[in-house]
């Protein structure tokens, strides 16, 4: 499937916003985003180099084509999508433990 990065992306997405609403968590998305923001420069400035050093590459053909400094706009987004799931696991997790 040709756009399956990204329709993984956006049920990850989708799922997190869900479980804030029928969990009732009080997340505070901008101090969530500021939390998530460091390490996801860290990680995509090491994704560039990388892939600018032929060390892996990104199948584009199975990707939606939008590339930003040598990154598939669905790399970007991994960044950002995949550390709000776990922020919104760990509070769900901590409300009812």
């Amino acid at each position: 499937m040709e756009l399956f990065y990204l329709i993984y992306l956006l049920v990850v997405l989708f799922s997190s916003f869900l479980i804030i609403f029928v969990a009732k968590l009080k997340i505070d998305l901008k101090k969530a985003f500021l939390a998530i923001l460091p390490p996801a420069l860290v990680f995509i400035i090491w994704d560039i180099v990388a892939t600018e050093r032929g060390h892996w590459e990104f199948g584009l053909d199975k990707m939606l084509g939008i590339v930003i400094i040598n990154q598939p706009i669905e790399e970007l987004a991994f960044f950002l999508v995949i550390p709000l799931f776990y922020i919104v696991a760990w509070e769900t997790i901590r409300k009812f433990m």
